[in-house]
């Protein structure tokens, strides 16, 4: 009987599975978008049903199982996804309330108030070693026993989306070190719930999850979802990692000067460390790796695929039909500075270098020569731009850049990818199955679950199916363009806040 592991990754707009042979090759992809289900319900509140994740994480398992040859059985699934949501489970483990997703930012206040018996920012890391960013999970908890107390009283455990799933498998509730890290109160040096910080924030212990190592055994599927899904019973589920932790390592990037970038819904660039480094003015998120001994360092944008997807559908919505090969025809023909025309790409606010979920999205240069090929050049550019200025952070504590290993969605796109190998004057390295390295790398983990040096090895010989090198005659222009782009928000910043009053008072 041939041994095949299955990936999920549990996403902000849909769900991505991929099923592995014992030698780490691909042997299925299955894929769900959730068509608009993020629907917002004022100012900062952005909520997803539960059933719908649950339905497209079990339609990919089942397609997945359906498609396999004769003779082949799935051994172990791995999970990962959205990080800092949270999905508030009883104590059957049904959710009670929809998802409050990791775009969310109601609990400002909330937030607020940690940090006040925190100490600020330095007593903040002394706990935990990272910033309470505007998405953790903790101040969200907070604000629902504020808002929503007699749900809240019913709360057995708060977890985030792919540990939900897990827990609709295998009826167990648990959580892994990444996604622990990201709600804002897990010591990530000493790898436990921060219980002196609880104490100060008063939020309950009791509401958070069992801890365990990305590829620990969670539990087994239960027989009756085993029987929906064609599963054996007895199929084992790990526990997986963060997406911003799991498509690090699944694209290869764990060695020193391979920096990871993600280009999903949101973008992140990251890079592995042999050790827990010191998150000095906390500009960073420091979590603990999927794999053994190592940690990830990380920092991104909000709004990366969910800036092309809004162009798409307000800009060139009479070109839905044709995908995005208009789109990218049209921006290939702009030349780069894109005429004067840049994009700071803030839609959902930003998380670095300032955290400020209420900065919003600019256009600045706009005249009439300009097309729509020119804008969206100039988001792409504005992107990869962003990125750079937040990878200023990530250098205090990485090793110097070699190569970019970029992954997900927006790889897809090369003139994406040239355009951050010009900027970055670096070789970006394209992942094989870009688009699926969370999901890839959650399977190679449940097909190496006990065994961290094989998974090392795994990770580490990631295969790449394309290189970009940097156009060195670009250098002069994208610097220019940089400097330009590091002022827009300081330009900004009381703008955004004037525009957040003034929603606050007349928005609907």
């Amino acid at each position: 009987m041939k041994r095949v592991y299955i990936g999920v990754d549990v996403g902000t707009s849909g769900c991505k599975a991929a099923a592995i042979g014992g030698d780490g090759g691909i042997c299925g992809i299955e894929s769900v978008r959730y068509d608009d289900s993020l629907a917002c319900s004022g100012p900062g509140c952005y909520d997803q049903p539960a059933a719908v994740l649950r339905g497209a994480a079990f339609g990919c398992i089942r397609a997945l199982t359906r498609g396999l040859p004769a003779g082949c059985r799935v051994d172990a699934i791995g999970l990962t996804g959205q990080m800092h949501g949270l999905v508030a489970l009883d104590e059957r483990l049904r959710p009670l309330r929809p998802i409050i997703s990791c775009v969310d930012f109601r609990n400002e206040k909330q937030n607020s108030e940690i940090y006040r018996r925190a100490g600020g920012v330095e007593g903040l890391l002394g706990f935990t070693n990272n910033r309470m960013l505007a998405s953790c999970t903790a101040g969200k908890i907070l604000w629902m026993r504020e808002n929503e107390p007699e749900l809240f009283s019913r709360v057995r455990y708060i977890v985030n989306p792919k540990d939900y799933v897990r827990a609709a498998l295998t009826g167990i509730a648990a959580t892994d070190e990444s996604d622990a890290a990201g709600f804002g109160v897990y010591d990530v040096k000493n790898r436990c719930w921060n219980e002196a910080l609880l104490e100060l924030i008063d939020l309950p212990k009791a509401v958070l999850p069992p801890v365990l190592h990305a590829d620990q055994t969670a539990g087994t599927v239960l027989p009756e979802i085993a029987a929906a899904l064609g599963l054996c019973p007895d199929t084992v589920v790990v526990a997986g990692a963060g997406d911003a932790v799991m498509q690090t390592v699944g694209s290869g990037a764990v060695r020193p000067g391979v920096y990871g970038v993600v280009l999903g819904s949101g973008g992140l660039i990251a890079a592995s460390l042999d050790k827990c480094a010191h998150n000095e003015g906390a500009r960073l998120q420091v979590y603990p790796s999927a794999l053994r001994g190592q940690w990830v360092a990380y920092t991104g944008l909000m709004s990366v695929g969910t800036s092309v997807n809004w162009l798409r559908a307000n800009i060139y919505a009479q070109d839905a039909a044709d995908g995005f090969r208009r789109m990218d025809e049209q921006a290939a023909q702009v030349q780069p500075g894109c005429g004067g025309l840049l994009f700071f790409p803030a839609l959902l606010g930003q998380r670095s270098p300032v955290d400020d979920p209420f900065a919003r999205g600019v256009v600045a240069g706009l005249n009439p020569a300009h097309t729509k090929g020119h804008l969206y050049r100039a988001m792409l550019e504005g992107l990869a731009l962003g990125m750079r200025e937040v990878y200023g952070q990530l250098r205090a504590v990485a090793a110097p850049m070699q190569c970019i290993r970029i992954s997900g969605g927006g790889a897809v796109n090369a003139l994406w990818c040239q355009i951050f190998a010009d900027v970055f004057q670096a070789p970006v390295q394209r992942a094989a199955e870009y688009a699926v390295c969370g999901a890839r790398g959650a399977a190679v983990l449940a097909s190496c679950r006990g065994d961290p040096a094989k998974a090392a090895e795994r990770f580490a010989a990631a295969e790449t199916d394309r290189i970009f090198m940097p156009d060195a005659s670009r250098k002069a222009l994208y610097d220019d363009l940089f400097a330009l782009y590091t002022q827009v928000y300081p330009a900004a910043r009381a703008l955004f806040s004037g525009l957040k009053r003034f929603d606050e008072t007349y928005g609907v």
